[in-house]
């Protein structure tokens, strides 16, 4: 059997090497929610372009149809085109809202995985103390 001296030495080193461990699975999840909100982010700015995009194709059309039937000066085409520029006020609200959302719940979560890096980093140091205290003779032998 390995002397208590000894034994210590190897649950510091243990303890140290699952605290650095824990440490870079931490950094690692921080990297992976990073990557994930700029892919949100990439994505959203995607959505906020086919809208736009599509707005124009519509007001567009509603301008070919009213110089096509001689109505470019109505108010259909005006009422037309106004009420597209409407909805797509809304709908890049709604967008930023959303992307506003993910953006909150992807700092949580990195959060969330810093603190669970820290609970296991702590968890470690007190299992060295623990080690330390069984090698010293036991809790009972300490608080006598």
């Amino acid at each position: 059997m390995c002397d208590p001296v000894t034994l210590a030495y190897i649950a510091v080193g243990t303890a140290g090497a699952s605290a650095y461990s824990s440490y870079q699975s931490g950094k690692a999840a921080q990297r992976r929610y990073e990557a994930e909100q700029r892919k949100a982010e990439v994505q959203n700015i995607r959505n906020v372009r086919s809208q736009i995009r599509e707005a124009r194709l519509a007001q567009a059309s509603m301008t070919n149809v009213a110089a096509q039937t001689g109505g470019m000066g109505g108010s259909a085409l005006a009422g037309g085109t106004s009420s597209v520029g409407a909805q797509l006020a809304s709908n890049l609200s709604y967008m930023s809202d959303i992307a506003t959302e993910n953006t909150a719940i992807s700092n949580a979560a990195a959060s969330a995985a810093q603190w669970q890096t820290t609970g296991t980093i702590f968890g470690a140091v007190g299992s060295v103390a623990s080690m330390g205290a069984e090698a010293t003779g036991g809790y009972k032998e300490l608080f006598k």
